[in-house]
């Protein structure tokens, strides 16, 4: 299977520039950014603990958030995710919480991950990254480098269903998973840092296979494409083909050592996030 897609590289008809168009600075410590789907853009720092809230120019709209343990506050949180258009998850993981807020970042619920009623197995403290597709929030659980799945009982009641990747999976079990998404057809997507890889599940959690590359730094969605940012461009694997169909090359060098995320904001435009800023750029 990795032949098969490393051969599909070879076979792409021309390539495409991305060329740096606007950029916003002041953030201390940027670690993700999401799109709501509604044209507005969140970045999160996980130094100043804060969410900003940006329309696609990069006008800021809002900010919320502080340091500390009450609902909408955050102690170094590592992602943001919006996908669902409907809300936003954070994984908090120094409070061992998910907290969800609505699009206005006003606080609705938290999951606690290590809530004690939950089953034992399915009990751990460091959720890394999350994404939703529902009905459930898949998690990455820091301590075991796997998925658990919440399922909704209502607006503020989280039961855990299932859990897959982890060590005990028949496949590759990850090594240091970071950031998971989801594409249009419903399968998940989870990246290692560790391992340069990134593991393709469905959504009930089963094994379909894996992405290898030196370079990998993040991954992003937009509707049933996956792209993958390296050091040096966005390579596009098409979930319906399972193969890479294209590539986009950037007209500037990026600098590596700054990158923190990226998201597809739309088939031509693109953010990239950097430690203390985030960077538009627009497909010619």
């Amino acid at each position: 299977m990795f032949l098969l897609l490393i051969l599909n590289i070879l076979l792409y008809n021309g390539d495409s520039v991305l060329v740096k168009t606007n950029e916003l600075s002041g953030f201390l410590n940027a670690v993700s950014i999401t799109s709501d789907g509604k044209g507005k853009i969140y970045v999160l720092d996980a130094m100043s603990n804060e969410i900003v809230k940006f329309d696609e120019s990069l006008k800021e709209i809002k900010r919320s958030g502080k340091k500390g343990w009450e609902n909408g506050e955050y102690d170094s949180p590592t992602c943001i995710e919006g996908s669902s258009g409907l809300e936003i998850h954070v994984s908090d993981p120094m409070n061992f919480r998910i907290q969800k807020l609505d699009l206005n970042l006003s606080y609705i619920s938290s999951i606690y991950t290590n809530y004690e009623s939950f089953p034992d197995n399915l009990k751990y403290q460091t959720p890394v990254s999350t994404v939703f597709i529902n009905p459930y929030i898949y998690s990455i659980d820091g301590e075991n480098n796997r998925i658990v799945t919440y399922q909704y009982q209502n607006q503020s009641m989280y039961q855990p269903s299932f859990s897959f990747g982890g060590f005990q999976s028949a496949q590759k079990p990850m090594s240091q998973p970071v950031k998971i998404v989801k594409d249009g057809l419903n399968n998940v997507y989870i990246f290692d840092s560790k391992l340069n890889t990134v593991f393709k599940y469905d959504n009930f959690g089963s094994y379909l296979n894996s992405l290898e590359s030196k370079y990998i730094k993040s991954i992003s969605t937009f509707n049933n494409q996956l792209y993958i940012l390296t050091d040096s461009e966005i390579l596009i694997y098409d979930a319906r083909k399972n193969a890479y169909t294209g590539r986009y090359l950037f007209a500037e060098p990026i600098v590596n050592e700054k990158l923190r995320d990226f998201i597809v904001f739309s088939s031509t435009k693109f953010y990239l996030l950097e430690k203390t800023k985030v960077i538009e750029y627009i497909l010619k």
